[in-house]
């Protein structure tokens, strides 16, 4: 039966890392695509976002859905406060036109800006503020998301994704909208308790496929099976967030039972506690990866620096993967990407075809390395667009601005003038590189690209050169994280009752 609710939906969505320089302003979120009212369906409805699962949400629960807005952008460092301020200002004027029954937000949960640290607080804040306390709201998060109170009590229900890569973005809209239409119509009451063990781990070894996160996803599955249980959502946390609310959170919610809420949060985060040190390495050393990739006769291996990853705020300039593999001697091989856009210009004036001089990447700051002096010739310029496959962002767009293939002594390296972490084959394939024909990829990023890479790999390894986004949390001087926190303080003690 058709019914007459009418839920306003929105997505902002930034994960800072307070450690870059680099500002995110409103080109920033332009530059990935900022979409409004009709032009998110046109954009968005057939791919594997958020904002897909609530259209979903609305063609099967029969609601009017009014979308306002649509955006992200890149990680990097701390968000302006006008920037922050426009868009959700947006937002507000959109809720106030349409007088929804219900709100529907896509959120990260670890953006921080110039107004607020706990800027997805914020977010959420002014939202209550403009509907008052009777219109439900329902917000989706990432899995890297470093949940505040605030968040929890601004938020009827909290949604974190459940698999890393995010490959279940669109499903977890989807279970937004069903709790939505349920608050709407009075069937439920949600009661949420939170937990913030004392805990930061890094994201290496939290990919929802193997140990220690899928046990914990599994425990808070098996608790979703519970009667009154509406979600349990489990956020490893954005370590380079340097905020009072960085690091892992639990958080349980049911229908009008805080009680159960509280005894299921304390045993899925007592679970979290003793699984900690399975969080901790899985990087190997560069010359452990040199030692590992020589014998290897067939590819592609998939060599990981997680050092510079433009999916945890790094630059994307560092050098070091093109470094490493011109000392070892290693060829057949393809690089996304360095970050330059100078030196992009300079392939561009020499033209396709022809020899080039550069000093690439390097250039942001003195954390990422410095450049590296080489000599090749380009064989590709690009408009630097292309669509993801999938799984993940399938048929999401990505733009890496002018973008050239250079190759030097073998190997294919892509020179961007944006960054972006490489998650899809499409990044080589849209610039004529098959990366099951190269005996080595070497990305960066930190799981993500597992989603696309890893099944097609011969090996995995990851390394950490230098930069803001690795394992290595001493390199960062946490000035705000709550302490003690494990592991930046190895002797902590906890007790989740």
């Amino acid at each position: 039966m058709p019914t007459d609710i009418t839920i306003v939906a929105a997505e902002l969505s930034h994960e800072t890392n307070t450690f870059s320089n680099v500002r995110t302003d409103l080109a920033a979120f332009e530059r990935v695509g900022l979409r409004r009212g009709a032009e998110i369906s046109i954009g968005l409805r057939h791919s594997a976002t958020s904002f897909a699962g609530f259209f979903d949400g609305a063609e099967t629960h029969d609601f009017l859905l009014v979308p306002i807005l649509a955006v992200w952008a890149t990680p990097s460092g701390m968000v302006d406060g006008p920037t922050l301020t426009g868009l959700v200002d947006e937002i507000i004027a959109g809720i106030a036109s349409a007088r929804p029954d219900g709100v529907l937000l896509a959120l990260h949960g670890a953006m921080v800006s110039q107004l607020d640290e706990d800027s997805d607080g914020w977010i959420l804040q002014q939202v209550r503020e403009s509907v008052g306390q009777a219109i439900p709201i329902v917000a989706t998060l990432d899995l890297h998301a470093n949940i505040s109170q605030r968040m929890v009590e601004m938020a009827d229900v909290l949604i974190g994704y459940d698999t890393y890569p995010h490959i279940d973005q669109r499903d977890r809209a989807r279970e937004a909208c069903d709790l939505v239409v349920r608050l709407v119509q009075h069937e439920i009451r949600p009661t949420s308790v939170f937990i913030k063990p004392p805990m930061m781990p890094t994201s290496q070894n939290m990919t929802t496929d193997r140990e220690p996160m899928a046990a914990l996803i599994a425990h808070a599955r098996e608790i979703e099976t519970q009667p009154g249980v509406l979600n349990v959502t489990v956020a490893g946390g954005f370590p380079p967030a340097n905020s009072a609310d960085t690091g892992m959170s639990i958080v349980v919610t049911t229908d009008g039972d805080p009680d159960a809420a509280a005894a299921f949060a304390q045993q899925l985060a007592a679970d979290a506690w003793e699984r900690r040190y399975g969080f901790l390495g899985g990087v190997a050393t560069w010359d452990d990866a040199a030692d590992a990739i020589r014998p290897d006769a067939h590819g592609p291996v998939v060599l990981v620096d997680i050092g510079d990853n433009p999916w945890t705020g790094g630059p994307g300039d560092s050098a070091e993967l093109l470094r490493f593999l011109l000392a070892e001697g290693f060829n057949d091989a393809a690089i996304a990407s360095i970050t330059d856009p100078a030196a992009v210009q300079r392939c561009i004036q020499a033209g396709v075809g022809n020899d080039v001089s550069l000093s690439l990447g390097g250039h942001t700051d003195l954390l990422h390395g410095s450049p590296i002096d080489v000599r090749g010739y380009v064989r590709l310029v690009s408009d630097g667009r292309y669509r993801n496959f999938g799984p993940m962002h399938a048929g999401v767009d990505v733009h890496l601005g002018p973008t050239a293939v250079v190759v030097i002594e073998g190997i294919e390296v892509l020179v961007t003038s944006f960054a972006e972490t490489p998650i899809d084959l499409n990044v080589f394939r849209s610039h004529g590189i098959e990366p099951l024909a190269r005996r080595i990829i070497a990305l960066k990023g930190k799981g993500h690209f597992r989603a696309a890479f890893e099944p097609i790999s011969s090996r995995v390894i990851l390394v950490e050169g230098p930069g803001i986004t690795g394992a290595d949390l001493s390199r960062l001087d946490f000035t705000r994280v709550p302490r003690p926190m494990w592991p930046l303080d190895s002797d902590v003690t906890w007790n989740s009752q």
